[in-house]
């Protein structure tokens, strides 16, 4: 079992977290070996088996939760009771696993818990971001607004999400057609005219050998071909786990053409939108700098931001440390150093986020406009080659005959 506990020390005073053991009295003599003294221990709910084999069916959808931040917010804007909200929303929402999650969530309030407390015992629903927003607004009295500014961060981080896989759709589908085509042309086509063609031996066209030879390793290898590329995608999938490597391989995913500019202008528009989120919040800078990291996947432009948020607490500004950053985009820097010059940072970061934003609007219609043509171009190749390949032979003895 997991509890999730509240402990106090002498030199580190009230500390939260969670620990596993068999029992309460288990997990209370643990947090005490280790010099802490337990103050609020609560069992977390065990996530079901489902829901951890099949994690995409049972997760709760994104506009699930920006319909609840939206509804909470004016609710709570108007003088609803927070507790009453969740007990209507438990009884509105169609997924079980939000219906569970509100249950526990309002148990914890009713325990004496807080609600960004409740919300960190489900971390596969509100992620760290959302429960440190929530906290904010806690502590402010501003828990409706922020619950209103965190709606506004998912709706156009999904709706950038459901763009990008828009733009994909089409040369997806397109390269997907051409793999079913060259499976059915190997299955049910191209055997039969393969035979013929074999016992022509060197009368053949090269482009038909050449063609001929490659179908038939495929066909031979099919199966170490498919299960060399699974290993391929297990071994970068293991190794991307090694900080090391992570760092190196994302560095070159910032660096490539066309996708490096997406993948930074993706990191930083949402960095701007969630730091700027937080400076109007009355966060203290070095405090959103690091909330603001938890939605940054880039390794490098997460160091780059993590070693800043360092010297900013040795006294130097937040842009001269930006400065030593070549992956931090010069826009970005300029922008800081406005914002800090004018004490205006908030809003300089909210029009960093809007034209990171445009900007990788414009970029992914860009890509689009050029994958559409070059992927109908790539299938037609294909095809044509394999076309021209197989009736050059069947045309030159057309021709032996006349």
């Amino acid at each position: 079992m997991r509890f999730q506990y509240v402990a106090y020390n002498l030199k580190q005073g009230v500390i939260k977290g969670q620990i596993d053991a068999r029992a309460p009295g288990e997990a209370q003599a643990q947090l005490r070996s280790q010099g802490l003294k337990p103050l609020k221990l609560k069992e977390l709910p065990r996530q079901d088996f489902r829901a951890r084999i099949f994690p995409s069916f049972f997760r709760v959808k994104t506009g699930e939760i920006i319909h609840f931040c939206r509804n909470t917010a004016t609710m709570l804007t108007t003088g609803g009771n927070l507790v009453r909200v969740l007990e209507m929303f438990q009884r509105e929402t169609r997924s079980p696993m939000m219906r569970r999650t509100l249950e526990d969530i309002r148990h914890t309030l009713d325990d004496g818990g807080s609600f960004s407390e409740a919300l960190a015992t489900h971390p596969t629903v509100f992620g760290p971001l959302f429960i440190s927003v929530v906290e904010v607004g806690e502590h402010t009295g501003r828990l409706g607004p922020a619950l209103e500014e965190m709606a506004d961060i998912l709706h156009k981080e999904d709706e950038a999400k459901q763009k990008a896989i828009r733009t994909l759709m089409y040369p997806v589908a397109i390269i997907g057609l051409a793999v079913l085509v060259l499976v059915i042309l190997m299955l049910f086509a191209l055997p039969p005219m393969l035979k013929v063609f074999e016992r022509m031996g060197d009368k053949l066209p090269l482009v038909t050998r050449v063609t001929i030879a490659f179908f038939n390793q495929v066909r031979e290898h099919f199966v170490i071909i498919a299960i060399s590329l699974v290993v391929l995608i297990v071994f970068l999938a293991l190794i991307r786990r090694i900080p090391r490597v992570r760092f190196a391989m994302d560095h070159f995913q910032a660096k490539v053409p066309i996708v490096g500019s997406l993948i930074v202008a993706k990191e930083m528009s949402r960095f701007s939108r969630t730091l700027a989120m937080l400076l109007d919040s009355s966060v203290p800078l070095a405090s959103a700098l690091q909330l603001s990291l938890s939605g940054c996947h880039n390794l490098p432009l997460r160091t780059a931001f993590e070693q800043a948020e360092e010297h900013l607490l040795s006294g130097r500004p937040l842009a001269e440390s930006l400065r030593e950053h070549p992956i931090i985009p010069s826009l970005f820097v300029e922008m800081v150093a406005i914002g800090e010059e004018s004490n205006s940072l908030p809003r300089t970061m909210k029009d960093a986020a809007s034209a990171y934003q445009n900007q990788l609007d414009q970029r992914l219609s860009g890509i689009l406009g050029m994958l559409e043509p070059l992927s109908t171009i790539f299938v037609g190749g294909i095809v044509a080659l394999i076309a021209f390949s197989m009736f050059l032979p069947i045309y030159a003895s057309l021709n032996s005959f006349g």
